[in-house]
């Protein structure tokens, strides 16, 4: 055996995974390709030399220990603005045509997945990298997991040298994703059966299924975008394996060697070229062509095989998007044309109160389970009381239930003409659900919150959960079944009770064991490393999520620095609110709170941020880019830019600072001349930046 066969299996695992998992045209039995597989796997069994980064064997491997790590996207990954309707549309033209003089169709018009944005980093056609979007500019390393996903080539069916960018969509097809949720149901009556039970009495099979169950769960998911993101962000990489995960791609990035295709249409058939699945793609030239191509992919909704809510509308040209740019949040030569959500209707059966983290208090309401655009719903936000008196909700009322945007459930409307006398009038309770503080209505806020604010024991639980959470620290394994032990326990009464769980106050818990208890420990313990912004947004304060806090950080170095600025200085910052500073004065004249910072302090949080170089060489700059650049996309200059602080507009008005021109410059160039704005070409941007980066 040498590598000449080894490589020709391979070859032939990969073209059959390839026809069966992007073509939908099988070309081996299950049986063939197994036994195929088995033998290459003992072949690098017994030849280690010979075992190959791209053979098939490799899609399933051990977690390594930089899962999940945060690692910065090398462009970054935006998301897409919507419209909804045709005036949205001439809008959005009308729009582009101010920014560019070049034309701005063909245009292209594909279906929207409903799905997970990913980034597939690939090395001399080698898959090396997979990231989650994140925020767009810092996403989690989930390679080991990615490779499990069949229909994504470990290598490249075309050869390309060095660095290639795949951007795509990770989604669940419906039939899975309710296969999935089956089980689930199966599975959380499974595992109610053997809690029963004496642990020393279950048969081998039982003790299989319990840790099968536990190692899976048993919550369902509320749509197959969870799914898919949930299965993706799985430890264990034979879970994710056991998913049904697919991936469209829409996006090609080539780095180092020119891209000759000018298209994104082009680019699109090079990708399937690659080995990758996309979408079928129109190309419409005109407003009448695109709106005829969205109403066909709206009538054929139901008949995909994966969620979707839209269509994808991109400018074909790669020059006109190089042009049209980007906003600080999305591409201009994008837009998602968003379907209306699906409606269904069931009935109000009741009407209960959840306390947040901060005490504000939520009417949730109670539905006859009713399938809504492929998901089982049961319960819907009612925002406030004010909500529920505007649509005159009465519980055992008919009403119409939607999932806005296909995600949230949401109540629209009740049919007054079905009422039969039962309906009742819905009345805000006098007191929380924690049953020990009333409920105070503010003036200002339509929010009626718990008197007890942060010591409800409501909130102060919704608190550490948070705290532990993706939005907060991710500590993994303190989810809200866990929070909840530990607090009937008595073990934790708040967040900094975490900091002090021992080994010896966890192993008695019901059902915790040794692996468990020691993979929550260690990552309570590497939470502290969590930086300064984390750590604010986790504290959970009212207005204060996850962009504001890089804002306040960044403006004021440190959490203590927050803490002690003025509110004149807070409030000048350009995209914080008033209510921010107020909201940090009302948090700090809490003692509690100022406790719980000194013993996280105690316990090796920074507080500080650990600034490396400065970013504010060109801060209260406006630059503004025309024409076409020879050495660097206009993203590439956009990016350069705001790392030094600077800031980037579209149009040329006499509160620039510089011009930047390529070949073509246009109106702008001559606008800029006029108000006596100063012009740089590629070489004077090159010398205006080479000078940061020699005292960087």
């Amino acid at each position: 055996m040498n590598k000449k066969n080894v490589r020709e299996i391979i070859d032939k695992l990969t073209n059959a995974e390839h026809a069966y998992y992007v073509l939908n045209d099988p070309i081996m039995s299950d049986g063939e390709y197994d036994k195929l597989f088995n033998s290459l796997k003992l072949i690098e069994q017994d030849h280690p030399e010979l075992l190959m980064e791209d053979s098939p064997t490799q899609r399933v491997t051990e977690t390594p220990s930089d899962a999940f790590e945060p690692v910065e996207h090398q462009r970054r990954m935006y998301s897409l603005d919507n419209i909804e309707n045709s005036e949205d549309l001439k809008k959005w033209f009308e729009r582009l045509e101010k920014i560019t003089e070049n034309s701005i169709f063909p245009v292209t018009v594909e279906p929207k997945i409903d799905g997970l944005a990913i980034s597939l980093i690939y090395q001399d056609s080698l898959l090396k990298r997979g990231l989650t979007r994140g925020d767009g500019v810092v996403g989690e390393d989930v390679t080991h997991n990615v490779k499990t996903i069949r229909n994504i080539p470990l290598r490249l069916k075309k050869e390309i040298k060095g660095t290639v960018e795949i951007r795509g969509e990770v989604y669940m097809p419906v039939k899975s994703f309710d296969k999935l949720n089956d089980q689930r149901l199966k599975d959380s009556l499974e595992i109610e059966k053997l809690k029963l039970k004496d642990k020393n009495k279950l048969s081998d099979t039982e003790k299989k299924s319990l840790s099968r169950i536990r190692k899976e769960g048993t919550s369902t998911f509320i749509n197959s975008r969870n799914a898919a993101a949930g299965s993706l962000r799985q430890k264990d990489a034979s879970i994710t394996s056991n998913r049904d995960l697919r991936l469209l791609a829409y996006q090609l990035i080539i780095y180092e060697q020119e891209n000759k295709n000018n298209f994104h249409s082009k680019n699109n058939s090079l990708m399937n070229e690659l080995g990758f699945e996309t979408n079928k793609i129109d190309i419409s030239h005109s407003q009448k062509d695109i709106e005829k191509s969205v109403e066909l992919i709206k009538e054929s909704r139901s008949k995909y095989s994966y969620q979707i809510d839209g269509a994808v509308l991109k400018v074909d040209s790669l020059q006109a998007q190089d042009e049209l740019g980007y906003t600080s949040k999305s591409p201009r030569w994008a837009v998602a044309f968003k379907f209306p959500s699906e409606e269904q209707t069931t009935i109000l059966k009741d009407i209960k109160l959840q306390t947040g983290r901060t005490g504000a208090i939520t009417p949730v309401a109670v539905l006859e389970p009713i399938d809504v655009g492929g998901a089982k719903v049961s319960f819907a936000t009612l925002h406030n009381p004010d909500e529920i008196n505007r649509k005159d909700l009465r519980i055992n009322d008919y009403v119409i239930v939607r999932r806005a945007g296909d995600v949230i459930p949401e109540v629209v409307s009740s049919l007054k003409d079905r009422r039969d006398g039962s309906q009742k009038k819905w009345e805000l309770p006098k007191k929380c659900p924690c049953g020990e503080f009333s409920i105070e209505l503010i003036d200002e806020e339509k929010v009626p919150r718990c008197e007890g604010g942060q010591s409800c024991n409501l909130a102060k639980k919704e608190a550490i959960i948070f705290f532990g959470s993706k939005s907060g620290l991710e500590i993994d394994g303190l989810g809200r079944e866990t929070v909840e032990t530990l607090l009937e326990s008595k073990l934790i009464n708040n967040v900094e009770d975490i900091y002090s769980l021992k080994y010896e106050d966890l192993i008695d818990l019901p059902s915790w064991e040794k692996k468990k208890t020691n993979n929550l420990l260690n990552a309570i313990k590497s939470s502290t490393n969590a930086s300064p912004e984390k750590l604010l947004t986790a504290l959970g304060i009212r207005f204060i999520g996850k962009r504001t806090s890089q804002l306040l950080i960044q403006n004021f170095n440190s959490i203590d620095g927050v803490l002690n600025a003025k509110e004149s200085d807070i409030e000048s910052i350009h995209g914080i609110s008033i209510s921010v500073s107020k909201s940090l004065e009302d948090w700090k004249s809490n003692k509690e709170n100022i406790n719980l910072l000194n013993q996280l302090k105690n316990y090796g949080f920074a507080f500080k941020k650990d600034i490396k170089t400065s970013k504010s060489y060109l801060s209260g700059n406006t630059f503004v880019i025309t024409g076409t650049l020879d050495n660097y996309s206009r993203q590439d200059v956009v990016d350069i830019l705001e790392s030094y602080g600077g800031t980037v507009t579209t149009s040329v008005s006499k509160n620039t600072d510089y011009l930047i021109y390529g070949s073509k410059p246009g109106s702008k160039f001559e606008k800029a001349k006029t108000l006596g704005v100063q012009t740089l070409d590629e070489t004077n941007f090159k010398e205006l930046i080479s000078k940061y980066k020699k005292s960087s």
